[in-house]
């Protein structure tokens, strides 16, 4: 009997930071947690919301990193799950200096993780939820109207693009 599999897919998380956060630190984190990251995007100015102020201060900069071996797919609330563990070692006062968004890129989209629940998105497992973020087609990452603006900067687009090349070749 055929026994469907779940592609391999390329894990990335999203690292967005305050000045009062060592990056490096967060990295080693990450790595400890993931294995090692392959590829990093530019540092960006984070700007595009003030969502975060009021918790995470002020000067936010973020940046995407992937990590050098496949990821199931199906562990992404598992990854999220992590992430949060990891953003609550660098809390103060039980405010976050560190947010750290897990998701994957395979070949057709890019999928991110979310503990928001929302009309777009679709319930995992232990308060986890995913979204199709962006999708694939036309040689490009095209926006869907959900799609966060930080993730449409031109760095984060040519990040994307090396780790969808990867992705390719684990299939």
């Amino acid at each position: 009997m055929f026994e469907p599999k779940p592609s391999r897919v390329k894990l990335i998380c999203g690292i967005t930071f305050s000045p009062q956060v060592s990056l490096d630190e967060a990295i080693a984190d990450l790595e400890g947690t993931f294995g090692i990251i392959d590829h990093r995007s530019e540092i960006i100015a984070f700007t595009h919301t003030d969502y975060y102020i009021a918790e995470m201060g002020t000067d936010l900069k973020k940046l995407l990193v992937s990590f050098d071996h496949p990821f199931n797919p199906q562990d992404l609330w598992l990854a999220k799950r992590s992430t949060i563990d990891i953003e609550s070692i660098y809390a103060v006062g039980g405010k976050r200096r560190v947010n750290l968004d897990p998701g994957y890129v395979e070949p057709s989209k890019l999928v991110l993780a979310s503990t928001k629940n929302f009309s777009h998105r679709i319930y995992l497992q232990q308060g986890i939820y995913a979204e199709i973020t962006m999708t694939y087609s036309g040689g490009q990452f095209n926006k869907l109207p959900w799609t966060y603006p930080d993730y449409q900067e031109p760095a984060f687009l040519a990040f994307l693009e090396i780790v969808r090349q990867d992705a390719k070749s684990l299939e």
